[in-house]
């Protein structure tokens, strides 16, 4: 893959746009998605940023897939160990995979960058250390405090899709009326597992049958079709995609970003809990919202829409266009 790999950052109004362009098919590799995750990191880290747009600023797709060259070359060095381990193949990936997560920690300290990777070049752990680093940038976006929109400008398959899925919200653009875009959880069709996410994501969202369906049979979705099935926020027509998630992430930066965060933590966490230890998770941080001078300053109108003789949704009308922040 000879195509040069580019990550540009833009910030305007509290929304940061994060493009990524990787020529050469538009698959995913490595190299950029640590470059994405670098990227990432700034913007999480920056208050003057509120909502973060991942976007691909080519036409007919978002993210092809993941490179089926790069993963053969990673995995070669593992081949004879699948056979010569046997049952005990699985464990030992588990525990390879344990490791790459510890030494990615390790190597990201600055005197000792870089030699992890190049110590473990053409052995089993290079695949881990890929493979480890792919899934970091997957939980990255999905555990962020800020709100992440996936902007979906074409095709968008395997680990593309596993990335959307982990955004807080996906808009996808229809494509031409003779051939629109698809994204899909391909990967059965080509001999492998879905392997960051996807089908978690899809059985929390749509339910175990519809992720057997997508995941198994590798079924690939319209925009108007991923819609009608719950995976999308929306569907627009190709011209209307920048402007539509431009006027989402407006939406959002009006909020409290401590509130979003909190809502986020919340429903992701508290799928997994019994719902009366849901609300304990829910208790602290709605206190926590209530005592910040947004909630006051929101209250306030709302006693003042009251007092004009608005109606209920009159007064949440005009909230939808107030910045909480001032």
């Amino acid at each position: 893959m000879s195509g040069e790999r580019r990550i540009n950052v833009s910030v305007d109004e509290h929304i940061a746009t994060l493009c990524f362009s990787h020529p050469d098919g538009h698959y995913m590799v490595g190299e950029t998605i640590n470059a994405l995750h670098a990227a990432f990191t700034v913007l999480e880290k920056r208050d003057d940023v509120r909502v973060i747009i991942l976007a691909n600023p080519e036409p007919g797709v978002f993210i092809t897939h993941y490179s089926l060259d790069e993963i053969q070359r990673v995995t070669t060095p593992t081949l004879g160990l699948r056979s010569l381990l046997g049952r005990w193949f699985l464990p030992a990936v588990s525990v390879t995979m344990s490791l790459a997560r510890l030494l990615i920690r390790v190597d990201a300290m600055r005197p000792l960058r870089g030699l992890v990777d190049r110590l473990a070049r053409g052995t089993p752990l290079e695949g881990a250390l890929v493979y480890a680093r792919a899934n970091r940038f997957v939980l990255q976006v999905r555990r962020s405090a800020k709100p992440v929109i996936a902007a979906i400008s074409g095709n968008t398959q395997g680990y593309g899709m596993e990335l959307s899925l982990a955004c807080d919200f996906r808009l996808m653009a229809r494509g031409p009326a003779d051939e629109p875009y698809h994204l899909g959880q391909i990967e059965s069709l080509v001999g492998l597992v879905p392997g960051s996410g996807g089908m978690h994501s899809l059985t929390r969202l749509i339910g175990e049958s519809k992720a057997l369906e997508l995941s198994m049979l590798g079924r690939r979705l319209t925009a108007d079709e991923a819609e009608k099935m719950g995976l999308l926020y929306q569907a627009v027509d190709e011209a209307e995609l920048e402007a539509a998630s431009k006027a989402l992430a407006t939406r959002l930066a009006r909020r409290s970003p401590l509130a979003l965060g909190y809502i986020k933590h919340c429903v992701h966490t508290g799928q997994n809990l019994r719902f009366a230890d849901a609300l304990k998770t829910d208790e602290p941080r709605f206190m926590d919202t209530a005592c910040t001078q947004q909630a006051r300053v929101a209250h306030g109108w709302q006693r003042d829409a009251q007092a004009q003789g608005k109606t209920v949704n009159q007064a949440f009308d005009e909230h939808e266009l107030i910045d909480l922040n001032g």
